[in-house]
């Protein structure tokens, strides 16, 4: 474990109960209901999916929640059955999101510096890689946003 990797892990660990939180703050009854563009269900698997993929680099197959589908090098992706769907209901997706939040710390806690300066998948850069600290920076950021985008959805359904 390096310095870089311990503070990554406690910045994702305390943007993921941020997140959280406000995912919880929704009532059940409108956890799975799109209201502006995705439901808060979507939102949270959304984030897991993500950290699946660049921070745990799981290229199992079952992707559906990454928003880049229709992407030639996202397609592949999600040939098989999604883990969950929004359906699942509130305190099944809210359980998936911290399982995976929670191997992520932990998968980031063990990194070594040399780990951190390797590439990783990126569907949005044009070779379809980034520098994997960059692509953690962004998405650190990415959680944030979807954590803005809960907060508007509770807005706007109160």
């Amino acid at each position: 474990m390096s310095d870089l990797s311990n503070f990554l892990a406690e910045q994702y660990e305390a943007e993921l109960k941020l997140f959280h939180t406000s995912l919880d703050e929704v009532p059940a009854d409108s956890f799975e209901t799109a209201t502006l563009s995705h439901a808060p269900a979507w939102h949270a698997l959304h984030v897991a999916d993500w950290l699946r993929l660049v921070v745990l680099d799981d290229r199992t197959p079952n992707y559906h929640h990454l928003g880049w589908e229709t992407v030639e090098g996202v397609k592949k992706l999600g040939t098989q059955p999604a883990p969950m769907n929004e359906d699942a209901g509130k305190v099944a997706v809210l359980a998936r999101l911290d399982e995976i939040g929670a191997q992520a710390v932990a998968y980031l806690r063990g990194m070594t510096e040399s780990d951190l300066l390797g590439m990783t998948f990126s569907p949005s850069a044009p070779s379809g890689e980034r520098p994997r600290l960059l692509a953690l920076g962004m998405h650190l950021r990415h959680v944030g946003y979807h954590r803005g985008q809960v907060q508007l959805l509770k807005k706007v359904q109160s």
